[in-house]
């Protein structure tokens, strides 16, 4: 909250627009930053979950939306502040349905644009997820016929958030924590990327280095995990070149016994400065996976780089050329 308050007053003063786009508001980790500090002997981040942030004001009336850091809307003095939510991220995939908070100029030109060009959502999703939340209702408003129980109304709402921030977060920790284990790969001297330039009189001798074969980002919150592949460690990267062994490992991870299709960082890319070094970078997606499936996963997803870094021969590196 203190870094927004920070970013809320640079706003106000340059007079900046606040677009906050946070379909993951809801999927908040408490437990990441502890843990990262644990595996890594670092010193743990501020914890932002033991806090009431409604402490000073009127609660919500839900813990665990109490817990959650807050929006920039309770920030939000000047109208400055547009807010993006979804369903899609907490009911289901395919539940193309949102809202947008704001001052109601914005909302009244935003209905303006909507009225001529999308005009509305899915009637059906709409209809779907008005009779799951709050149930049927008359055009009035009011609950039309006989109360009906099956509706979640904000109680279960909020319950389910909690339980799915839970489910998301368990899967967070079974990928982090074998991502965590497996970084590292034991090399014998004559593997390294600089092994070339050794010195002849070790060659009798038995040498082992660790490589780092990639990093990451315990993530604080939404579906994915960031990952930054070390290829500078990699044997062959002086002779096929980084780019290339990257996009080449992507290929490799797809392949049997592995099987694991990751986004590459280019997709995430928009602007030729970001192109340059998203290379790089890898995600991966925890969430679709069930829950008792994420470690073996992950486990997948190690040895495919521990097989890769394993790669002596440039002519074992895949043609990556039309990709």
């Amino acid at each position: 909250m203190e870094r927004r308050k920070e970013i809320y007053a640079l706003c106000q003063k340059y007079d900046i627009i606040i677009i906050e786009d946070d379909p993951y508001w809801n999927l908040q980790y408490p437990s990441a930053s502890a843990l990262a500090a644990k595996y890594r002997g670092d010193t743990a981040l501020p914890n932002f979950y033991d806090r009431n942030y409604n402490a000073h004001g009127k609660s919500s009336g839900y813990e665990f939306l109490d817990s959650l850091v807050p929006s920039y809307l309770s920030l939000d003095t000047d109208g400055r502040v547009v807010r993006l939510d979804t369903f899609s991220k907490t009911i289901a995939p395919g539940c193309r349905l949102g809202w947008i908070t704001a001052q109601p100029a914005i909302i009244e030109r935003l209905t303006r644009i909507t009225e001529t060009c999308t005009q509305q959502p899915s009637g059906f999703v709409q209809s779907m997820v008005a009779e799951l939340l709050i149930g049927q209702q008359d055009k009035d408003g009011s609950e039309s016929g006989p109360k009906d129980d099956r509706a979640w109304k904000m109680d279960g709402w909020v319950r389910w958030l909690e339980g799915l921030r839970g489910a998301y977060e368990r899967r967070m920790q079974d990928m982090c924590i074998v991502l965590e284990e497996g970084k590292y790969i034991v090399l014998d001297d004559a593997d390294g990327p600089d092994s070339d330039s050794k010195n002849e009189d070790l060659s009798g001798w038995e040498v082992v280095s660790k490589a780092k074969m990639y990093d990451f980002v315990w993530p604080m919150g939404g579906m994915f995990v960031w990952i930054k592949i070390c290829i500078d460690t990699h044997p062959l990267r002086s002779q096929v070149g980084a780019e290339k062994l990257c996009k080449a490992l992507w290929l490799h991870l797809t392949r049997k016994p592995y099987l694991c299709l990751v986004a590459p960082g280019e997709m995430f890319a928009p602007t030729k400065e970001s192109l340059d070094v998203a290379w790089q970078y890898i995600r991966v997606c925890f969430a679709p996976l069930e829950a008792e499936d994420v470690s073996a996963v992950g486990q997948k997803l190690v040895d495919g780089f521990r097989a890769f870094w394993q790669k002596r021969n440039p002519d074992d590196i895949e043609d990556v050329e039309e990709f």
